[in-house]
């Protein structure tokens, strides 16, 4: 089974990542604000094209990924789907990144909910992990309100201590 390259939420369409969204990479990648609650320093334009090729990759090989979301005026506001985890072995996690200008807006828990429903209605996966930093207590709403419940605390990639929540199939 694949997922479906395009999708709505009731506020946003997303589409498949691709080759042409560098630009959108890098924004959100070059953006401190974004980066200080996922890898704690922005990217280069390298980190960022190895991200997107990345991506693209996780498509091809599973079969779903990251969609890139836009508003109804057709704006960029963030992506999020579901990819396999590259800190939890064999698991699976839901992820989600927001233009700062975009935040506070319920668009997190609207991506978050689709990925879920996506993970198990369409690809039938039996459970799908996210992994926040410890303080990012918005992400941790965002979880909570999709319905995964906190499990441990784990190291980030950075060392910084995060922590992971899990969803089971309903």
């Amino acid at each position: 089974m694949t997922a479906p390259t395009r999708v709505t939420t009731p506020r946003l369409r997303g589409r498949s990542i691709e080759e042409g969204d560098f630009d959108y990479v890098v924004e959100v990648d070059g953006d401190i604000r974004v980066q200080r609650t996922l890898f704690g320093r922005v990217s280069t334009e390298r980190e960022s094209r190895a991200r997107l090729r990345r991506w693209i990759e996780i498509w091809e090989e599973n079969g779903f990924g990251f969609w890139l979301f836009a508003d109804a005026s057709g704006e960029n506001v963030g992506h999020g789907g579901l990819f396999p985890s590259p800190r939890e072995t064999g698991e699976i996690e839901v992820g989600y990144v927001l233009k700062p200008a975009f935040w506070g807006r319920g668009y997190a828990t609207e991506i978050t909910s689709l990925s879920l429903q996506v993970g198990f209605d369409v690809l039938g996966m039996r459970r799908i992990i996210a992994i926040a930093q410890e303080t990012n207590l918005a992400s941790r709403r965002v979880m909570e309100k999709c319905g995964l419940t906190f499990e441990t605390t784990v190291p980030s990639l950075d060392g910084v201590r995060g922590v992971r929540y899990a969803i089971g199939r309903p």
